[in-house]
C-alpha cells in the first residue's frame, strides 16, 4: 500500500492530466461542431464535471503542499538533531578558532606598533626644527627644550602636548606656534611610538 503522501501526489498528478485532457477535448469538439453543447443538460453536466475535477485538483494540490512542508520540516528537525549531537565538538572547534584568531590579531597589532621608530617619527614630523632634544641631537629654540619640559611627565601629558599643544603652553612661549594637526597627520601607531620615545628619553632614567 502506497503512503498517504505518495497517494496525494499521484492523485494531484492524475487530476492535473484530466483537466488538460478535458480542455483539449472541449476545444476540439467546439471547433468541429458549431452547435456545442447540443443541449442545456450536456452544458450543465459538463460544467459540473469540470468544476468537480477542478475542486478535487485544488484539494490534492493543497494536501501535496502540506506533505512537502511536513517532509521539509522533518528534514530540518533531523539536521538539527544531528547538529546538536555533534554540538560540543563543533563549539570547541569554533572557540579554538576564535582564540587563535584573536591571538593572531593581537600579535599583528603589537608587531605593527613595534615596527614604528619613535625617533624617526620625531625627525620626519619636523620636531627637530623647533625643539631641543639631546637624544635626537637637535638644538632648535623655536619651541620648548623637551629635555626639561617633558622630564618626568606622564605619557598622557606628552600625547596631549602633541595633539593639542595649546592646552598647556610652556611658560615663555606664545600659543599657536606649534602645528595643531599632528593628531590627524600622524597615524595612531606613529603617535604612540612618538609618545613612547619622548617619554623614555626625557624620563631621566637613561
Amino acid at each position: 500500500m502506497l503512503p498517504v503522501a505518495e497517494l496525494n501526489h499521484t492523485a494531484f498528478f492524475v487530476l492535473g492530466l484530466a483537466l488538460v485532457a478535458i480542455a483539449l477535448v472541449v476545444s476540439f469538439v467546439g471547433l468541429r461542431f458549431e452547435k456545442f453543447p447540443t443541449s442545456r443538460a450536456i452544458l450543465v453536466g459538463g460544467i459540473a464535471a469540470v468544476a468537480t475535477v477542478v475542486g478535487a485538483t485544488m484539494v490534492f494540490a493543497w494536501r501535496n503542499a502540506e506533505d512537502e512542508q511536513d517532509a521539509h520540516e522533518a528534514e530540518l528537525a533531523a539536521d538539527t538533531k544531528a547538529n546538536e549531537a555533534s554540538g560540543d565538538v563543533t563549539e570547541a572547534d569554533e572557540e579554538s578558532g576564535s582564540a587563535a584568531s584573536a591571538d593572531t590579531s593581537t600579535t599583528s597589532t603589537t608587531a605593527t606598533t613595534a615596527s614604528v621608530d619613535g625617533a624617526q617619527v620625531f625627525a620626519t614630523a619636523g620636531c627637530t626644527g623647533c625643539h631641543t632634544l639631546a637624544d635626537a641631537g637637535s638644538t632648535a629654540t623655536t619651541g620648548p627644550d623637551l629635555d626639561g619640559a617633558l622630564k618626568g611627565k606622564p605619557p598622557e601629558f606628552i600625547k596631549t602636548s602633541i595633539v593639542d599643544p595649546n592646552k598647556d603652553v610652556e611658560q615663555g612661549y606664545p600659543p599657536n606656534v606649534m602645528p595643531q594637526s599632528y593628531g590627524t597627520e600622524l597615524s595612531p601607531e606613529e603617535l604612540d611610538a612618538l609618545v613612547s620615545y619622548l617619554s623614555q628619553v626625557t624620563s631621566g632614567n637613561g
